[in-house]
């Protein structure tokens, strides 16, 4: 690829070159100077020069122009406000304009203190104002979904938050009424803003327009603390700050790293944090999920088990465990008692993909993203639907059936896997079609990073279910509620669970032992692009660390275990992450690139699809579930509606249209729900939440109701 060509640009009497078509306000930026802007966000897509706040004055040219609607022009030369005077004449005008009917009410205002209006205008505004007629009001605050609240008094119709929902999220769902003075902010018929993404509004708007109904009159600018942390919900891994006031977690917002998540941040990993608080949470061990022990006696029981069950002992990770607490975990089982069988969370082999490795930034960049697999990418792993629309809009053409032709042809491409099973199916499509990149979406968050770390706790193979299974170890909610677990422990004569919550071991569990969120752990995740980052303790866990505990009881193993993350993190770190130091993990973690396997890949087997059976049932797990947004009262209007999806053709061999009822029967068993048709489905399948289709087999009839 050549090189851009440079053009000079001069702003505030200095010169600097930048390539062709620069926006000009990262042209000055490159000076060292700032235009201000409300507006502008390179995110949103091409400027709209709404705001009017980056007024500048340009050589040859009249009147003042928006620098953010302006690309750099060889020989152009731009005065801000700071060296010209009709450039400041014109945004404090602007300024003063947008506050005639701005409501004062800064020491309220959940954004005063982080308010870019509130900054600009103590640094170009006015000190005064000349208008003494009454502001403008409005019904205040307006509950645009359960999440979010519009004060319009304080809107300046920036558009940043229509443009987002268009094109961005392209939900469409937020619009502007009216016209000229009379425009304001709502959503589509006044129906609840639902979206996988609808949060990124109150971060994106620079006024307090836009508002999180958790963080409303919770704390103030000066009285927090924003840790740096990785969301622990999916596993993408944004990265996020989690902000606390007093000890206790107030709201999380985003921390944009280019590669990963482009500072965006879906629903779930914004709002799902208050299931820390949840009136169930496990602060200490229980017997039975219901009698609180002491820790003494808790481990103490623990010990027991273990010893009573030898290798006849099955572990079942929910691919929630930092990666240290895989290992630990793994040590204790593997090393100190020998037992090798486990149920991982959807990986097997954690190092197939490695050849292919490459930033999730790069699918916005493709020719071709092929997506196979049953579930919608959204649900896995919600930013990566993002990049998915990203590349769409650059012109990328978008496959949900693999055509050779096309991805052999392309200079750029990428596949990405959306279910489960299929890791080594795109490992060999990858390897055989010598395609740039590869993505497995697990559903773990940290499923590779704990696919790692329990293959490296012990040189040994894993080995089948033993007969009969003695202790079954439960670790994590999800995988209390993963139904192949809950059948091991049916099998199992002893259930030991790691949990954070009550309810989902009540009934299964003969011990509990108190987990901690990703929110509570110092420690590391490994995202799904291969991405080893650092997780930061923002709050402290109402019991000790699991790796504390671990630790503990390996001791009475004879395991020699430490209960400091650095330490176990170092260990693991010189037999797989190349040595690296925990230290250096930093707060933007860096991809680091392994090499392809070396073994020829043979053309993976298509499934068979049995004939005669009816329409293949692909039952998904939705992204708003599961024990966190259980327990978020906001989150369950995000709930998914009773529908099923039918693949374009089916439905018009069934005589169904969008919107239809039909009824969906196997074994006895039937549901009804509202049919959804999909231009994407593969022929022959039918796609619902399983919440909704429960009991129903993996191949079913499908009638109109």
């Amino acid at each position: 690829m050549s090189a851009p060509e440079l053009v000079t640009v001069t702003v505030d009497d200095v010169e600097v070159q930048v390539p062709r078509s620069t926006g000009l306000v990262e042209a000055a930026l490159a000076a060292g100077i700032e235009i201000p802007v409300f507006c502008y966000e390179p995110r949103l897509g091409p400027p709209v020069g709404a705001c009017r706040m980056c007024l500048c004055d340009v050589e040859g040219m009249p009147k003042p122009q928006t620098a953010c609607t302006m690309t750099a022009q060889d020989g152009m030369i731009v005065r801000t406000a700071l060296t010209s005077p009709k450039a400041a004449d014109a945004q404090n005008a602007t300024l003063e304009f947008i506050l005639v009917n701005h409501p004062l009410d800064c020491p309220v205002c959940d954004k005063g203190g982080e308010c870019p209006l509130q900054d600009l205008t103590f640094r170009y505004g006015p000190g005064n104002t000349r208008m003494t007629f009454p502001k403008r009001t409005f019904e205040k605050p307006i509950p645009i979904s359960p999440t979010i609240a519009l004060d319009r008094e304080r809107c300046i119709l920036c558009y940043r938050c229509t443009r987002f929902s268009e094109s961005v999220s392209e939900d469409t769902q937020l619009v502007a009424l009216n016209r000229g003075a009379q425009s304001v902010i709502a959503t589509f018929e006044d129906e609840p803003y639902r979206g996988a993404f609808s949060g990124n509004v109150i971060e994106l708007c620079p006024v307090g327009a836009l508002t999180s109904t958790q963080y409303r009159f919770e704390a103030r600018p000066w009285e927090i603390q924003n840790v740096p942390t990785v969301c622990g919900m999916c596993p993408v891994g944004c990265n996020i700050s989690a902000t606390t006031r007093e000890g206790k977690l107030k709201r999380i917002l985003s921390r944009n790293h280019p590669e990963v998540d482009e500072g965006w941040l879906c629903d779930k990993g914004r709002f799902a944090f208050s299931h820390l608080d949840a009136p169930d949470r496990v602060r200490e061990p229980l017997h039975r999920a219901r009698r609180a022990l002491s820790w003494d006696a808790a481990l103490d029981r623990a010990e027991q088990l273990l010893r009573d069950a030898g290798t006849h002992i099955v572990t079942a990770l929910s691919g929630s465990e930092t990666v240290e607490q895989a290992y630990a975990l793994g040590k204790l089982l593997r090393q100190g008692l020998g037992a090798h069988a486990a149920v991982m969370p959807e990986i097997e082999n954690a190092r197939l993909l490695d050849g292919f490795r490459l930033p999730l930034s790069a699918i916005r960049d493709a020719d071709v993203v092929t997506v196979l697999g049953d579930e919608p990418v959204v649900e896995r792993a919600p930013i990566v639907d993002l990049w998915l629309r990203a590349a769409r809009r650059n012109g990328a053409e978008i496959l949900y059936e693999l055509d050779e032709d096309k991805v052999r042809g392309a200079e750029r491409a990428i596949l990405i896997w959306s279910g489960p099973d299929g890791e080594e199916t795109l490992a060999l499509h990858a390897q055989r079609l010598g395609v740039q990149g590869a993505f497995y979406l697990p559903r773990g968050p940290n499923a590779r990073g704990v696919a790692e770390a329990w293959a490296a706790a012990a040189d040994v193979e894993e080995a089948e279910n033993p007969e009969p299974i003695k202790l079954l170890v439960i670790s994590g909610d999800e995988a209390l509620a993963n139904t192949d677990v809950c059948a091991l422990a049916e099998q199992a004569e002893t259930v030991l669970a790691i949990s954070m919550f009550s309810a989902p071991a009540r009934g299964v569990a003969d011990l509990v032992l108190p987990a901690t969120s990703y929110l509570e752990r110092d420690g590391t995740y490994v995202n799904l692009e291969g991405r080893v980052q650092r997780l930061r303790r923002a709050v402290i866990p109402p019991a000790p660390d699991e790796l504390a505990w671990i630790s503990m009881l390996a001791a009475r193993f004879g395991v020699e275990l430490s209960p400091y993350t650095a330490s176990v993190f170092d260990e693991l770190s010189a037999l797989i992450y190349d040595g690296i130091p925990f230290g250096a993990v930093g707060e933007h973690a860096p991809l680091h690139t392994r090499s392809a396997p070396s073994e020829p890949a043979a053309p993976p087997q298509r499934e068979r699809v049995e004939q005669g059976r009816g329409l293949r049932l692909v039952a998904y797990r939705p992204l708003f579930s599961g024990a966190a947004v259980e327990r978020v009262p906001e989150l369950q209007f995000q709930r998914p509606a009773p529908e099923v999806e039918l693949a374009h053709a089916d439905a018009r061999k069934l005589g169904v249209a969008g919107g239809d009822e039909v009824e969906i029967r196997s074994n006895g068993t039937s549901a009804r729900l509202r049919a959804r048709v999909s231009r994407t489905l593969a022929a022959g399948t039918v796609r619902a939440a399983d919440e909704h289709v429960r009991g129903l087999a993996p191949y079913v009839e499908v009638t109109k109701a």
